[in-house]
């Protein structure tokens, strides 16, 4: 049956095909919608599943793993930093293994579209010694999911899957069975203290042992069943070339474009490699290139005089794949000459990118604005954490970003560092139940003295708005009792578009701040404007538009408010674009010092 798919619901329709009955993860995009749409599946078949967002990603991996050792075949999904926080959990399952079936499926960000860094999970696959699946298109990630479970069942270890965000992202025509006959699997725990619970050295010993003849296994597994068939085809020509991902695309495309005599052996799985084997084939070649984003994984496995890549500096080394980078590798080598023909040649080669900016009406924006009002910059640090909150850069409003929940271990490090300055901490109610607990205890006892507010809007709005722990379970999970169990000082405050409430609410903020021991919490209960349960009960609906007399261009909307709908006209006044406008009213009576926001009238 043919559908059209995105590829994460390719992946997701795959895991059902696959008899996946458990998924746990952590929202990053661009993974988020992998699990979404597999409780959608669920439903829509049938199917008894459990399919749960975890608090953040190394609970999300145990979750899957309990449930593999038991016989299960289940599958946590994240992005590519998110594996970063479940590597501690993955780095021992490894070693360890399971009775049933494990995919980790680490969506990569080539090119930072959304991302802090760009690292390549497929060398984290090699660092932890499981083998990976790197699809380059929607299809190709729905069939690796069945073939990397039956394989993770086979060899009783974690695979991963490495779908880069133009695969989890893309659409394609997909081939998908028909039926779904689901059948869920019986977990059942069978107790084996001296593999579930190997004490180092000895018992660990072992399994290291096991896992180094297993990932041989696996190496000679791929050859016979994925590299040889292909390589039995490569017609032979003075150049071949290895790609691995969304790099085949470009590396075809280019080939036949500029009619390059090139044999192509594409890698599904670019680790383990069997490295004499593929060695052999150079035999009958000039030249190899290693065309794969973003580490040398592949080249690093390999050795040869005729190799070609990042190692050598023939290939890029940073940012995602494109023709332009294939042609210029090519050019490189002495293969052609260099071909401009896909730059944009009125911008240099680059388009003019827009930068990201909060949601017109969004909290944050009167949030950030309110705090820079009452703790000036001169005599405050502000740093932050990742979410949509982080878009509080353009406001001037943010002075750090590192990781999810670094907000308040960087807090506490600034507090020792330069006492001349208050700390002024921002963090998400997700990013906060994520890794925000352990720096505030951490906070509390060693008695660290800044301010952090927790900007709730009750979802995890940047990665699609997935409900959090507090949103699922109100009344249970409460972010003040949390903050008070942890030992702060915790204010609330409950977050309306009236500017002199949130400034007058900063104002308490700090002087109650002046008699605090320790760290001081100020949890603002926001809503996202783009929750279609909550935001039309919070906006207003009064739509603003500019009084071009009254407007002296003072900048202040434009500079330090930045709300997308304003900007400046021919005349250089200031206008609201009422299409981007949400109603939210918040801009009317208090931002302007002339008072040239007014309410537009009906017309």
């Amino acid at each position: 049956m043919k559908q059209i798919m995105m590829g994460n619901e390719a992946i997701a329709l795959g895991l059902i095909h696959a008899n996946v009955d458990m998924i746990s993860g952590y929202p990053g995009t661009p993974s988020s919608e992998i699990i979404g749409n597999f409780q959608k599946f669920s439903k829509q078949f049938g199917c008894d599943t459990y399919a749960q967002w975890a608090t953040n990603e190394k609970v999300g991996f145990e979750v899957a793993y309990a449930g593999a050792m038991t016989g299960k075949r289940t599958c946590t999904t994240l992005k590519q930093v998110g594996l970063n926080v479940a590597s501690d959990a993955l780095m021992s399952a490894s070693y360890i293994g399971h009775l049933g079936a494990m995919l980790l499926v680490s969506a990569d960000d080539p090119g930072f579209h959304s991302s802090q860094t760009e690292q390549d999970s497929r060398s984290f696959a090699k660092f932890a010694k499981i083998p990976v699946f790197d699809p380059s298109t929607p299809q190709e990630a729905y069939d690796m999911v069945k073939i990397a479970l039956d394989l993770s069942q086979k060899f009783q270890t974690p695979v991963m899957l490495r779908p880069v965000m133009r695969v989890s992202h893309a659409r394609e025509i997909c081939e998908v069975d028909e039926s779904v006959d689901f059948k869920p699997n019986n977990g059942e725990f069978i107790r084996d203290i001296g593999r579930w619970a190997a004490v180092p050295p000895r018992g660990r010993f072992a399994q290291g042992v096991e896992q180094l003849k297993r990932i041989d296994e696996i190496a000679k597994h791929n050859w016979e069943n994925f590299i040889k068939p292909k390589a039995d085809k490569l017609k032979g020509s003075k150049t071949l070339c290895l790609t691995s991902g969304t790099g085949d695309g470009y590396v075809r495309e280019a080939i036949e474009d500029m009619d390059i005599k090139a044999d192509v052996l594409k890698l599904d799985i670019p680790y383990p490699l069997p490295k004499k084997e593929i060695e052999r084939l150079f035999d009958n070649y000039e030249n190899v290139i290693v065309f794969e984003e973003t580490y040398p994984c592949i080249e690093e496995q390999l050795s040869s005089p005729k190799l070609h890549g990042k190692l050598t500096g023939d290939v890029h080394k940073i940012d995602e794949f494109s023709k332009d980078k294939v042609v210029k590798a090519f050019s490189n080598i002495g293969l052609t000459e260099t071909n401009k023909s896909y730059q944009n040649e009125k911008y240099g080669g680059e388009v003019p990118v827009r930068p990201p900016n909060l949601c017109p009406g969004c909290p944050h924006r009167d949030v950030y604005y309110s705090i820079m009002k009452v703790f000036r910059k001169k005599k405050s640090i502000y740093p932050s954490d990742i979410g949509c909150y982080t878009l509080g850069l353009n406001q001037g409003a943010i002075d750090t970003v590192l990781c999810m929940g670094a907000s308040i271990g960087m807090a506490s490090g600034f507090s020792i560092a330069d006492k001349s300055k208050t700390v002024i901490a921002s963090i998400g109610d997700s990013t906060f139940t994520h890794s925000g607990v352990a720096p505030l205890i951490n906070a509390v006892y060693q008695k660290h003295k800044f301010i952090l507010f927790i900007m709730d809007n009750s979802v995890t709005a940047m990665t699609g708005r997935q409900a959090t722990p507090e949103r699922v379970n109100p009344g249970v999970v409460n972010l003040k009792n949390i903050v008070e169990g942890c030992g702060a000082t915790c204010m609330e405050h409950i977050y309306t578009p009236d500017l002199d409430e949130s400034i007058n609410f900063m104002k308490e903020v700090k002087k109650k701040f002046e008699t605090t021991e320790g760290p001081l919490v100020a949890i603002v209960r926001e809503f996202c404007v783009l929750d279609k349960e909550r935001a039309p009960q919070m906006l207003p609906g009064i739509y603003a538009e500019v009084d071009p007399d009254k407007c002296v261009a003072c900048d202040i909307c434009t500079t330090q408010y930045k709300c997308p709908p304003m900007h400046y006209n021919d005349e250089h006044k200031i206008e609201i674009d009422p299409f981007l406008c949400i109603g939210c009213d918040a801009c009317i009576d208090d931002l302007c010092p002339t008072d040239a926001f007014i309410e537009r009238k009906p017309k």
